[in-house]
């Protein structure tokens, strides 16, 4: 995960908050990478200190929703 997020050019916790999912995947997309859900629900959980695994149905819901909009 921190080597993708190295290849897009976010490379501390702050770099992450300046950007947002669409910028995330667009930059993904750029470098040649499918971006997959997974790493957009590790994203979210890690900034909300939380396990990956923990996510609920409605985070995930709402993190797809805002994928679908790019």
């Amino acid at each position: 995960m921190v080597k993708i997020m190295h290849e897009i050019g976010i490379f501390t916790k702050e770099d992450l908050m300046n950007t947002d999912y669409r910028q995330i995947k667009a930059a993904l997309i750029n470098k040649g990478i499918q971006p997959h859900l997974n790493v957009f629900y590790s994203i979210e959980m890690g900034l909300q200190d939380r396990v990956w695994s923990d996510i609920t149905h409605q985070e995930k819901k709402e993190i797809q929703k805002i994928l679908k909009q790019t």
